[in-house]
């Protein structure tokens, strides 16, 4: 493949430093939104001296962030939607403003930062959406109502925006990653067995791969990783 524009939002995460490092390692020109300083320090400690890497401060989850790193990428191939949060309690015991902050997290980031890229993504007549949900989106545990109700919206939009725009060379794809073996994800769950977990640069391959040539026949896939 020759080297395209990407776009990987929560790319200062666990997770998505790994989808960064795939894309980048692939020859490609990453752009990584952010909006917490020393998430994007760590960052570009990692990735130092890599041009092909650029940190643009930006809240894609607001309309007029999400245009800006739309502005910044220009002619994007490749969006992935990997903004994500979590949280979890009896729904009795969990407050509105939990579902509030999700739902801006999980959904209307995706939804923002979706809107700012397809002129593009549909100027160029082919690309790629990929959005980062979670396995508990189809099978929801108990004390997860709002982060899966979240993941859940993400899956429909996936399956509905790749009908949106079928036949315009756009093809949009979820990944549904079970729990993501993350630093953080250890020190909330200490006596978990983390070798059940994913690990990132799992996940990161099959984002690429959903990405690539070599899926272009791929459509609206919930892929389970």
């Amino acid at each position: 493949m020759s080297a395209r524009t990407v776009i990987v939002t929560g790319g200062t995460g666990g997770l998505g430093q790994a989808v960064v490092s795939a894309f980048a390692a692939g020859g490609d020109r990453v752009v990584v939104p952010w909006i917490v300083e020393h998430e994007a320090e760590r960052v570009r400690e990692r990735f130092a001296g890599e041009a092909r890497v650029e940190l643009l401060r930006a809240d894609v989850a607001d309309e007029a962030g999400a245009a800006a790193v739309a502005r910044h990428a220009r002619d994007v191939a490749v969006l992935v939607n990997g903004v994500g949060g979590f949280a979890m309690g009896p729904h009795h015991e969990t407050a509105l403003d939990v579902w509030d902050h999700l739902y801006r997290t999980n959904v209307r980031s995706a939804a923002s930062m979706t809107r700012a890229a397809l002129p593009a993504l549909l100027a160029r007549g082919a690309g790629a959406i990929v959005n980062v949900a979670a396995a508990a989106a189809l099978d929801p545990p108990a004390d997860m109502g709002a982060y899966t109700a979240s993941k859940a919206a993400l899956v429909a939009f996936t399956r509905s925006l790749a009908r949106e725009v079928a036949g315009r060379g756009l093809r949009v794809n979820a990944v549904l990653p079970t729990t993501i073996d993350t630093p953080a994800n250890r020190a909330a769950m200490p006596d978990a067995d983390f070798s059940l977990w994913t690990k990132p640069e799992q996940i990161a391959a099959a984002i690429a791969w959903l990405a690539s040539d070599a899926a272009s026949a791929v459509r609206g896939a919930l892929v389970p990783v």
